[in-house]
């Protein structure tokens, strides 16, 4: 038979001491940790068979933790006995109110530690195990779409999550979108969504915030599986087994930016028209109060215009020129006065055989400059500076090949 797995969570050295040889001598595998966060981020990447639990802990008290224990599905069932230098009736009712299943006072007969520990995992049988994945199998992706809209997508389910989520469901899910690679550090992500509480009431309101997350996740997106997706190992948050449309976006401009420049033109422009048809509006995220998630807002935006001029070249060298110029239209939602997008769209109209649009354009440029403070002299010499006639043969070519 497999020796049971025991967690430990004691910060008095001495106690730890004896708890493990006590333990380890009758063939029990011992994790001591000295720790309430400690214990939790070890019951999270490996969950043992029974916890041992300090109701005396600096940080995180056996309280909390027991508490956090109990309100997470994952943990809910596994056996806790808290262990204290209190014997008085109300820490024992407290103990048991939060869901300890037994209780021990300092100092103990090891024989009845042993005793009580036995009788629990009697009474708390291990779940079976599960079947290993075949090496090949791999967890469905979870897709989460930003552009435009918020939704998560797992097979045929989708949960519209600013509509679903809390305000501070949606804030964690922002600050994981914004951040790189979507993997924060655990301390990062507490002190983010509550920079006024201390250490160990910011992790029990984090823990209970992802206790009703995944259940919430799994209840609208069954059959998904949560923890292949949303993790928390070694003290990192992390979303893994994700398809996220903004990261898309920008891997796929990024993409054709670089086969344009190898000269592959045709690939580039496959790169190009595949990161837009995933732009179904702007990064909606950056409006649920992250300033990461604002950043990236403000960058998605940027490439979007600073792509869109290589791919309308593209377009309108193959003979698409209203699709080109619908491209550029469209950019110039996000930055009415760029230059570069403003002059290619001139170009590409008046290459269209409309002069009149092309002078309507200057124009309206000229009254944005003034609206956004350019004096009049320097309007005037950027208006001067566009060209009144139709580009010349192989402008479209020359422009491809600077870029």
């Amino acid at each position: 038979m497999d020796a049971k797995n025991l967690l430990v969570i004691e910060d008095d050295p001495a106690i730890c001491s004896l708890l493990e040889a006590t333990l380890a001598g009758k063939g029990f595998r011992v994790i001591a940790v000295d720790s309430g966060e400690e214990g939790l981020r070890i019951i999270e990447e490996n969950r043992p068979e029974l916890v041992i639990l300090d109701l005396n802990l600096p940080g995180m008290n056996g309280l909390d933790l027991c508490r956090a224990i109990r309100h997470d599905p994952y943990m809910a069932a596994l056996p806790v006995l808290m262990l204290t230098g209190r014997s008085e009736e109300d820490d024992m009712v407290a103990g048991f109110a939060v869901g300890a299943d037994d209780y021990i006072t300092k100092p103990f007969s090891p024989k009845v530690l042993l005793a009580r520990v036995q009788a629990l995992l009697r009474r708390h049988p291990s779940p079976p195990k599960k079947a290993a994945l075949p090496a090949a199998a791999k967890p469905a992706l979870l897709e989460i779409r930003t552009l435009g809209r918020c939704e998560l997508v797992y097979g045929d389910k989708t949960l519209v999550w600013s509509e679903q989520f809390t305000p501070t469901q949606r804030l964690l899910l922002t600050t994981l979108l914004a951040a790189p690679d979507a993997r924060l550090p655990l301390g990062e992500v507490q002190s983010s969504l509550w920079p006024d509480l201390p250490a160990s009431r910011s992790r029990a309101t984090f823990d209970s915030l992802m206790t009703r997350l995944r259940r919430l996740l799994e209840e609208e997106l069954a059959p998904i599986d949560v923890r292949q997706h949303l993790l928390l190992r070694r003290g990192i948050l992390s979303l893994e087994n994700v398809q996220i449309d903004a990261r898309e976006f920008l891997r796929l401009t990024e993409q054709g930016d670089q086969l344009l420049r190898r000269g592959e033109l045709w690939p580039a422009e496959l790169a190009f028209a595949a990161a837009f048809r995933l732009w179904q509006g702007s990064f909606v995220c950056g409006g649920f109060g992250s300033d990461p998630a604002v950043q990236l807002q403000d960058h998605l935006e940027q490439q979007y215009l600073e792509a869109s001029q290589p791919f309308a070249r593209l377009l309108a060298a193959t003979g698409r020129l209203n699709e080109a110029i619908k491209q550029l239209r469209a950019a110039q939602r996000y930055n009415q006065i760029d230059d570069g997008v403003t002059r290619l769209l001139h170009q590409m109209l008046l290459a269209q055989g409309h002069p009149a649009q092309a002078r309507q354009l200057v124009e309206r440029h000229a009254e944005l400059l003034a609206r956004h403070g350019f004096g009049q002299r320097e309007i005037k010499a950027i208006v001067n500076s566009f060209a009144t006639g139709a580009p010349t043969s192989g402008w479209l070519e020359a422009v491809t090949e600077d870029s």
